[in-house]
């Protein structure tokens, strides 16, 4: 089973970014309610202290976690937290990137240090953590940044490394793109961000 949990802003069109099954588990954060009502995604769980979300009549006939407003951590933090008190294969964060309040995408990017299995989609983005070998196909950019510093081998892009050391706060990963159909990424130490994003259409 897979938990999704959705947290503002959330892509316009959800069901194009992922593909949800009857036994997947959906976790709503606060005012994401909204615009999972309007896509017409389930609720399986809505959480949050909702001070945010303008039509509260929304959680009518919803499993409600209701938290306070003034708490020591995020309701998307929260959110995650309880789902990984839950049986599942992965967890999936739909959306948190945007918006008028930056600093909670700083605050979802810390989340991967907590949960480094997770997986974040957004709009325009699908971002992760690797500590190892992967190989990737993308048509858009794929920026690598470490987290907090990594050796890194690069195959198969346009801008290839060997053996390199990005060191913390490094930018020399971002933009790059595949020359190959796939693209090799070997973590030999360390830890790294990796952030897939498509390509605006012109």
């Amino acid at each position: 089973m897979t938990i999704y949990v959705m947290t503002y802003p959330l892509p316009n069109d959800i069901k194009s970014r992922i593909q949800l099954r009857d036994d997947d588990f959906v976790i709503g954060v606060d005012q994401a309610i909204a615009a999972m009502y309007k896509q017409r995604i389930p609720v399986n769980l809505a959480v949050g202290d909702f001070d945010s979300l303008k039509n509260t009549g929304l959680l009518h006939g919803l499993n409600v976690e209701i938290l306070p407003v003034e708490k020591d951590m995020t309701d998307s933090f929260y959110a995650l937290k309880r789902a990984h008190e839950m049986k599942h294969d992965k967890i999936v964060l739909v959306g948190g990137a945007g918006g008028d309040r930056i600093e909670h995408v700083a605050a979802h990017f810390n989340l991967f240090h907590h949960y480094p299995k997770l997986k974040m989609i957004t709009e325009d983005s699908e971002i992760f953590i690797v500590d190892k070998h992967i190989q990737i196909s993308h048509k858009g950019y794929v920026n690598i940044f470490p987290y907090q510093e990594a050796v890194v081998s690069l195959k198969g892009f346009k801008y290839p490394l060997k053996s390199h050391h990005l060191k913390p706060f490094d930018n020399l990963g971002i933009s790059n793109e595949l020359e190959d159909e796939h693209g090799d990424i070997h973590v030999e130490s360390g830890t790294v961000l990796v952030i897939l994003t498509n390509k605006k259409s012109a």
